[in-house]
């Protein structure tokens, strides 16, 4: 049985949305204001909101099997604004989201194993059923909390690119350890386990596998490799780094990874994974001095810049490949296309949308509600961008 709802959409703290003809940092500080206002969960960032009546009075119905993401690219962000304005409040905001991520491991129970979401409740969530990814657990380390499990490579990458990039620019001594000890835990038991990610049952999850003894995508050698690296470098424990070099000496993830760009067909390139590579490339190639294993990285890279150098700019992330390949390159490639698609960087839309929601009596209702998406990679690439000279702040 169906029942319709016509409710008064109601929005959440934030309303304010900027114009398109806005000056850039305008629009990045009124999308900062909507990110902070209406997707902060206790430091969590939340890729996707639904306000009442389908959802709640708190950003945690939606789907949320990407949070590590957004909640990555806003720790990137705020380390970078960091970096830039030395301003406490920016570096205590960049603690606050990586507090959460602190939270995203404690919440499962077992040290090591990161949840990809949480929410403060004590009973499941229509959303879990209804939107993608079901693996919701009720947590017994902190009580009246769920959890999101079946981790996956792409969280991965989230996790080593976000922390990393947090312990290098903003993190204060305290701070430090605490990532330390994170990527340790983290990182730790992916080792334990064969290279790769297991779930609170032990087995390996949908798509966490980096293991040698398997055959896996030449994007998941790129990303292992990365992953040990940013561990090692930050916690300069020999394990990680004997890891690494065996994965390298007796497994060739090194030439493995050099192919992780698909180019041909055409129709096989996939921005997504370009992504995961780009953040990836981005951590190994500033924090490799082999000469022979930064010319496989470059070599990468430049299969990479083939596709890029004439990508579009629908996507939030694509422009960002571009500041990349410059920062990384060291070659200035930005011309009058390039520098306007950041002038014209954009956020989301707040959308009106119906939600099927199952009620206890076994029928579905369905409910009018307004939602968001995240702006959190255009906060990050503005603020990526500032750091390395290449956006001018009067923009």
């Amino acid at each position: 049985m169906v029942f319709l709802v016509q409710a008064k959409i109601q929005a959440q703290k934030v309303n304010d949305f900027p114009a398109k003809s806005d000056p850039l940092h305008k629009k990045v500080a009124m999308y900062d204001k909507l990110m902070l206002g209406n997707h902060w969960n206790e430091g969590a960032i939340m890729q996707h909101v639904i306000f009442p009546p389908a959802g709640l009075d708190r950003p945690i119905v939606g789907s949320q099997a990407d949070c590590l993401d957004p909640t990555s690219e806003m720790l990137a962000a705020y380390s970078h604004k960091y970096a830039i304005t030395k301003d406490p409040k920016d570096r205590d905001i960049a603690n606050k989201i990586f507090e959460a991520v602190l939270r995203l491991e404690k919440v499962t129970g077992v040290p090591g194993l990161v949840a990809r979401s949480f929410n403060q409740t004590d009973q499941p969530l229509w959303h879990e059923e209804v939107l993608w990814y079901h693996e919701w657990h009720q947590s017994t380390s902190l009580p009246g909390y769920r959890w999101l499990g079946d981790l996956s490579a792409d969280k991965f990458t989230s996790i080593c690119y976000g922390v990393g990039t947090y312990w290098e620019i903003c993190a204060d001594e305290q701070y430090k350890k605490k990532a330390a000890d994170l990527l340790d835990r983290f990182m730790g038991r992916i080792i334990d386990n064969n290279f790769k990610l297991t779930d609170l049952d032990g087995k390996m999850t949908l798509w966490g596998n980096f293991c040698p003894d398997l055959q896996h995508q030449e994007l998941n050698s790129l990303i292992m490799l990365m992953g040990l690296k940013v561990t090692h470098h930050i916690t300069g424990k020999e394990r990680f780094n004997a890891a690494y070099h065996m994965l390298i000496d007796r497994y060739h993830y090194d030439d493995h990874q050099i192919n992780s760009k698909i180019l041909f067909p055409v129709e096989w390139r996939n921005v997504g994974d370009d992504y995961h590579a780009a953040r990836s490339l981005y951590m190994l190639i500033r924090w490799e001095k082999d000469p022979n294993l930064l010319n496989k990285y470059r070599m990468n890279l430049n299969r990479h810049w083939y596709d890029w150098k004439d990508i579009s700019f629908e996507w939030e992330s694509t422009i960002w490949f571009v500041m990349i390949y410059q920062v990384l390159n060291q070659e200035n490639i930005f011309n009058a296309e390039r520098t306007q698609a950041v002038k014209d960087m954009w956020g989301f839309e707040r959308k009106k949308r119906e939600f099927s929601i199952p009620t206890k009596e076994g029928g579905i209702k369905k409910v009018i509600s307004e939602e968001e998406g995240t702006a959190a990679a255009m906060i990050r690439n503005y603020w990526f961008g500032r750091y390395y000279g290449i956006i001018d702040e009067k923009w």
